[in-house]
C-alpha cells in the first residue's frame, strides 16, 4: 500500500505538474537524439562531467515512441525510482532475512518529491534515477554466494554505473571493495585469489575506457578550484544532507544539522570500512553499507567542489542533488538494524524515521519555473522568435541559444512534429 500510494502520488505529479516542453540542459544532452547517433555515442555521451550511459539509451526508446513527449520520459524517471525502491526492499530482506513494518521506511525515502527538480524540472534519467536503480542492483549483486556469478554481474553493473552519470563514483568503491576481497581472499584461503585479481583488472579497463576521448568540461562557467574558502566544501555537503530532510529556512540550524549527519556517515563508513579489512570472511551488510556511503560521500565531495562558486549557502540546498543522497540514508536505516539490544534498536529506528521522513513526504514544486516554460511555449507556437519570447516572458530556454543551436533544434522538432509541436495545441 506504500509504494502504491506514494508511485500514485508521484504519477500524478508528474502527470499535472510537467510541460512537454525540452528545456535548459535538455537541448544539451538531446544533442545526439537531434543528431540520430549511433547507441554506442548516445551511451558514450558527455555532458558536463558525466556521460549519459544507460538512461539516455532507454530515454531515446521512450522518446521516439511518445513523439519526445517530456511527461513520458518524466514517467519513465519514475519507473526507474519504484524499481530501485523495489530492489532495495530486496537487499534488505537479503541482507536480514525478513520484512519488517519499519521497512515502510524505504519505499518512503526512495519516493521522496525533494528530488521534484529531476521529475518535472530539468528532467534527465542518467542524473540520478537509473544511478539509483544501478546502485541497488549493484549492492545486491555482492550478495550473490556464487563467485564467478557475483563478480559478473558486479562488473556488469559497475561498467553501466561509471557511464550512467555520476554513478560513475561507484566505479571508484568498485575498486577498493575488490581490493579488499583480494585482501580477504589471499587471508583466508591457500587457493589464491585468481578470482578477484581478474575482476580487478577488468575494473580497472572499465575505469580507463571512461576516460577514452574524454574532455575536462566543468557543468557551470564559474568553476574554480581550489575554491578561495576551503570551508565551503564541507559546509556545501552539511547543507546538502540537511536539505534532505527539510531543513532550509535556518541556516545554523541546517549547517550544524547537516554537519552533524556528515560526521556519522564518516564513522560509519570508517566502522564498516575497517570490519572488511579485518574480516576473513565476506560480511554482506559492510559491504553494502562501505558501498553506499563511500558513493554518495564521493558525490557529495565532488558536486561542492563543482558547484561552491555558484554561492552559499544556496548552491548546496539544491532539489537536484537529493536523489543521488538516498544511499546515504539507506545505509543508515541499514547499521541501526543491525543492533542487537532490540530496545535500542527500536528508539533509534524510530527517531530516525521520525527526523527523515517528514520532508519525504512534503510536495515540492517550483511554480515559476512551470508557469515560465508554460508561457514560452505558448509564445513560441504563436510566433515562433525566440528572442521575443525570451524578453516577453523573462524565462528563456536555455542560456546560450546560439551555442546549443536552439533555433536548428526547434525547427528540427517543428519538421518532425515532436515535443512542443506533437499536437496542434502543443500540449
Amino acid at each position: 500500500m506504500t509504494f502504491l500510494m506514494l508511485g500514485l502520488r508521484m504519477v500524478l505529479v508528474v502527470w499535472r505538474h510537467s510541460v512537454n516542453f525540452i528545456f535548459w540542459d535538455q537541448w544539451d544532452f538531446y544533442t545526439p537524439l537531434f543528431a540520430h547517433a549511433s547507441l554506442w555515442r548516445i551511451f558514450s555521451w558527455q555532458h558536463g562531467p558525466h556521460r549519459e550511459g544507460i538512461g539516455l539509451i532507454l530515454d531515446k526508446l521512450v522518446l521516439d515512441r511518445t513523439h519526445w513527449s517530456n511527461r513520458a520520459e518524466s514517467l519513465l524517471i519514475v519507473a526507474a525510482i519504484v524499481s530501485a525502491a523495489t530492489v532495495a526492499v530486496r537487499l534488505k530482506v537479503r541482507l536480514f532475512g525478513k520484512l519488517d513494518y519499519t521497512d515502510l521506511f524505504i519505499p518512503c525515502l526512495f519516493l521522496t518529491l525533494a528530488q521534484i527538480d529531476q521529475l518535472i524540472g530539468v528532467a534527465n534519467p542518467s542524473y540520478s534515477a537509473f544511478p539509483e536503480l544501478l546502485i541497488m542492483l549493484y549492492c545486491l549483486a555482492w550478495t550473490i554466494g556464487n563467485g564467478p556469478a557475483r563478480y559478473s554481474a558486479i562488473l556488469v553493473l559497475n561498467f553501466l554505473l561509471l557511464y550512467t552519470g555520476f554513478g560513475f563514483f561507484m566505479g571508484v568503491v568498485t575498486l577498493v571493495l575488490v581490493a579488499l576481497d583480494i585482501r580477504r581472499t589471499i587471508r583466508a584461503s591457500s587457493r589464491g585469489a585468481a578470482l578477484p585479481v581478474t575482476a580487478l583488472g577488468l575494473a580497472l579497463i572499465s575505469f580507463a575506457s571512461f576516460f577514452y576521448h574524454y574532455r575536462w568540461m566543468p557543468a557551470i562557467s564559474c568553476f574554480v578550484f581550489p575554491d578561495p574558502h576551503p570551508f565551503n566544501y564541507p559546509w556545501f555537503l552539511s547543507l546538502e544532507l540537511s536539505l534532505f530532510i527539510g531543513m532550509r529556512r535556518s541556516v545554523v540550524l541546517a549547517s550544524v544539522f547537516g554537519a552533524g549527519l556528515t560526521l556519522v556517515i564518516i564513522a560509519l563508513l570508517l566502522w564498516h570500512g575497517i570490519r572488511l579489512c579485518r574480516a576473513t570472511s565476506w560480511n554482506n551488510l559492510d559491504v553494502t553499507i562501505v558501498a553506499l556511503l563511500g558513493f554518495t560521500l564521493l558525490f557529495g565531495l565532488n558536486a561542492a567542489i563543482g558547484r561552491v562558486c555558484l554561492g552559499m549557502p544556496a548552491a548546496g540546498q539544491t532539489s537536484r542533488y537529493m536523489g543521488l543522497l538516498v544511499p546515504a540514508f539507506l545505509a543508515m536505516y541499514l547499521h541501526l538494524l543491525s543492533w542487537r539490544d532490540h530496545t535500542k534498536k527500536a528508539v533509534a529506528v524510530t527517531l530516525f524515521a521520525v527526523i527523515v521522513l517528514p520532508n519525504t513526504l512534503k510536495m515540492h514544486r517550483d511554480p515559476i519555473q512551470e508557469n515560465g516554460k508554460r508561457a514560452w511555449k505558448a509564445c513560441y507556437l504563436r510566433v515562433e522568435d525566440i528572442d521575443y519570447c525570451n524578453q516577453i516572458t523573462g524565462y528563456p530556454p536555455h542560456w546560450d541559444a546560439s551555442a546549443t543551436h536552439l533555433k536548428e533544434k526547434l525547427d528540427y522538432l517543428k519538421c518532425n512534429r515532436l515535443n512542443l509541436f506533437s499536437s496542434p495545441s502543443g500540449s
